[in-house]
């Protein structure tokens, strides 16, 4: 199974050799995504992905630099099936803690001339899918909780093939990941909020088990010096730590 980083910057102005937040999982030869920045369907067909293997996409939460690319995933589909002269029908679920956002979206792409009609499902707390690997879903603060109490924004576990990969999504604090973090084979954490050292540190502190660390959705710290920052926090953690670039393959 490998990882695709996608688009690595958080939702800040154009950056020169960034996309916004998005990456890819291809298990099986089957493609699963999380988050989709601006771009990521461009990247990931230009990577040699194909797209036509893409089986669901899990939206953390519903900010522009989270799905601003998922009408063009759609549209690309749809495109590359035509192409192949094979029917126009797209089917790839989404995973959403706003539906209402993702059928505007559908609604935006039929005064196209590839509409879309895809599955759309309320993501809420718990397991998400069990097969053909485990998606978990936990609530956190990065968004309010909505009038009857359920969250709107989410992070992931994926635990495939004896494999458990923490993705942040947008938190508060990494104290809510507290659990997952203890013992992970990836984590991949955001730095778009946080600075990464005191990152480090709370996890040096709380002596996770942590395979691999790896920051995404970077901030303007991050991104002013990715190489600075990683060899700082390796300083820290006795983890490998990097720092995500648009592009990026990782192997699990």
């Amino acid at each position: 199974m490998e990882i695709f980083v996608l688009g690595s910057c958080s939702g800040t102005e154009p950056q020169a050799g960034r996309h916004h937040t998005s990456w890819v999982l291809r298990y099986r030869n089957e493609l699963y995504w999380f988050d989709a920045g601006e771009n990521c369907s461009y990247t990931a067909h230009l990577a040699g992905l194909d797209l036509l293997t893409s089986r669901a996409v899990f939206i953390s939460h519903p900010h522009i630099d989270h799905i601003g690319g998922l009408p063009n995933l759609y549209w690309t589909i749809a495109k590359l099936r035509a192409l192949r002269k094979e029917p126009l029908v797209v089917e790839l679920p989404v995973y959403t803690s706003s539906p209402a956002q993702i059928e505007a979206i559908f609604r935006m792409l039929a005064e196209t001339e590839f509409p879309c009609t895809s599955p759309v499902h309320p993501l809420r707390e718990g397991i998400v899918i069990s097969a053909p690997f485990q998606v978990e879903a936990r609530g956190n603060h990065h968004l309010r909780f909505d009038p009857s109490g359920k969250p709107r924004s989410f992070s992931f576990r994926i635990t495939v093939e004896g494999k458990t990969i923490v993705y942040s999504g947008d938190v508060t604090s990494i104290r809510e990941l507290d659990g997952w973090t203890q013992h992970c084979d990836l984590l991949m954490m955001e730095s778009g909020h946080h600075q990464p050292e005191e990152v480090c540190r709370y996890l040096a502190d709380s002596h996770a088990e942590i395979g691999r660390m790896v920051f995404v959705h970077h901030g303007r710290t991050t991104l002013r010096d990715p190489e600075g920052v990683t060899a700082r926090c390796r300083e820290i953690v006795p983890f490998p730590v990097d720092a995500a670039f648009d592009g990026m393959r990782m192997d699990l």
